[in-house]
């Protein structure tokens, strides 16, 4: 076996012949291989990367998880490699939750020593760590392989960095900034600090929450930049390789609909199309449309794949549902520059740069009301009722008056097992979960919810008729019925005419103090420009 254990007898034109013989593919696992799967050049959203190591400059690199970091930080590693770079990507991800630092600090020196010899050639190896004590050892091996490498430059992209644990990371930190005087020849010329979070947010962390200056252990640090989702173009641009490989083609409007349901968000674009190809339409004289598109959707929300279920379990996080709370009910404004904001964005659940803040896309949307009302879903017993008119759709007012029954009888019991931090959001939650179940494999519902909007838009499909629902909600603390009505009639209205439809449902609910249930259900029908309106109170 060769440096990269390969067989002596098969070279690298056979492995290149091999991996042209074989189909490519829409990767959702792992790093991607131009050679194996479907994907754009990688340098195209590293932006400033390439310039901050040509200046020898240390750096972070942050974005939630599968949006292409490990991928484009490898690429970039190779490409610098193709130029007489020592450039190496490394893992510190084997140290994560590991607080004792002698451990932590020779696993980080296994990890980059086993990527060096793996990549690099046998004279650029990475001489064996030093000996020592802990807390310096790190700094040592670095130095001594600068020194080694000179004049050729070393730079390192460490990836998984907020994985380690508080004071080894503290540790590793002021290692890499101690060195940081003596590069090039001394130290690594530049480093790349890879991971989900920005550094300013994982060494508050790391500090327990101290009074401290977030950024002391890392004051060399040029710059943070992100990794950007996918434009529509971009996401066209990758299934048409599917189409040039294949045949198969995709329809702009399924293309249109791939971008707005992920918003390009890089995992999700490539797990759609995979779904699509792979499962729901295999012959490939067929193209994928829209309906192919929202199939794919709802099989991708009902299977909770990692990605997923990675991201649904950080809802339970007391600064992640801070958020989301306000974003879900439409509440009060989440200030921009709040730390709690921002590491909503930085793993992904947040969109950048929507005002009001919204969740980032449909599909997490889906996600994130599914897992919320799970709860609610699973102790819900449904009245007996006939939800479906003969013709397949829905029969909104039975839907409705039967939920105002069971939201009479069980409302207590949904308040006291609200999931933790989200108790402001039970009236959506219960609305949403009684509306899952009744809707559940029969069609589908449509949610938009952005924080300080002050409502919820629902909007269910079934047999091919939609059924517009609006739902507000009277604070306990301040507001009033006639401002909550006045408001949502107006919001309804704006909900229908984006939706292109004529009727609709406006639900309130009065959670104030001292209200008998005969004060709260009332029920109101209006005309408003030729809008009929449902007004129900709850």
């Amino acid at each position: 076996m060769d440096r990269r254990g390969r067989c002596p007898t098969r070279t690298a034109t056979d492995e290149d012949t091999l991996h042209r013989q074989m189909r490519r593919f829409f990767n959702t696992a792992g790093p991607c291989d131009p050679r194996k799967h479907y994907m754009l050049p990688a340098e195209r959203r590293l932006g400033a990367v390439l310039e901050l190591v040509e200046r020898e400059q240390y750096f972070v690199v942050h974005a939630a998880r599968q949006t292409g970091k490990t991928t484009s930080m490898r690429a970039l590693a190779a490409a610098l490699r193709e130029r007489g770079v020592a450039a190496v990507h490394a893992s510190l991800e084997s140290s994560r939750r590991i607080d004792d630092l002698e451990s932590a600090e020779r696993l980080w020196m296994s990890a980059i020593h086993g990527e060096a010899v793996f990549e690099l050639p046998p004279g650029q190896h990475p001489p064996e760590p030093p000996p020592g004590g802990p807390g310096g050892r790190l700094g040592a091996f670095l130095r001594a392989w600068s020194v080694a490498l000179a004049p050729v430059p070393l730079v390192l992209f460490l990836d998984e960095v907020d994985s380690v644990a508080s004071y080894p990371l503290v540790n590793l930190l002021s290692q890499l900034r101690s060195g940081f005087p003596s590069r090039p020849r001394g130290a690594p010329a530049s480093i790349a600090l890879i991971g989900l979070r920005d550094l300013r947010d994982y060494i508050v962390t790391a500090k327990d929450g101290a009074s401290v200056n977030p950024g002391s252990p890392f004051n060399i640090k040029a710059k943070s930049l992100t990794l950007r989702n996918f434009t529509g173009p971009e996401v066209a641009e990758l299934y048409t390789q599917h189409t040039a490989d294949t045949g198969q083609g995709f329809t702009p409007g399924a293309v249109a609909r791939a971008h707005e349901l992920t918003g390009g968000q890089p995992y999700l674009v490539n797990a759609l199309a995979a779904e699509c190809v792979d499962t729901l339409v295999r012959d490939r004289s067929i193209a994928i449309d829209e309906s192919h598109l929202l199939a794919a959707r709802q099989s991708l929300v009902l299977a909770r794949t990692t990605h997923l279920d990675s991201l649904a379990q950080r809802l339970r996080e007391p600064r992640v549902a801070s958020v989301m709370q306000a974003v879900l009910t439409g509440g009060d404004e989440v200030p921009s520059h709040s730390d709690h904001f921002v590491y909503c964005i930085d793993l992904g659940l947040i969109h950048p740069t929507a005002r009001p803040p919204e969740v980032a896309c449909p599909i997490y949307r889906e996600v994130i009301a599914r897992e919320l009302s799970l709860t609610a879903q699973d102790n819900l017993v449904l009245p007996r009722a006939r939800w479906q008119r003969a013709e397949g759709t829905l029969d909104a007012p039975v839907l409705v008056n039967q939920f105002l029954q069971w939201w009479r009888e069980n409302s207590d019991f949904a308040v006291r097992h609200a999931p933790e931090g989200y108790r402001e959001a039970t009236v959506h939650l219960a609305f949403m979960a009684f509306l899952q179940k009744v809707v559940n494999g029969g069609g589908q519902i449509h949610r938009e919810f952005a924080a300080g909007s002050g409502r919820v838009d629902l909007c269910v499909e079934m047999a091919g008729a939609r059924t517009v629902i609006e739902l507000k909600r009277v604070r306990p603390d301040r507001g009033t019925l006639e401002r909550a009505v006045r408001d949502g009639v107006e919001q309804l209205c704006e909900y229908l005419d984006t939706m292109g439809e004529r009727e609709g449902w406006l639900i309130v609910f009065d959670q104030r103090e001292g209200l008998s249930w005969d004060q709260r259900l009332w029920c109101e029908d209006r005309v408003v420009d030729g809008r009929t309106l449902y007004l129900r109170g709850a």
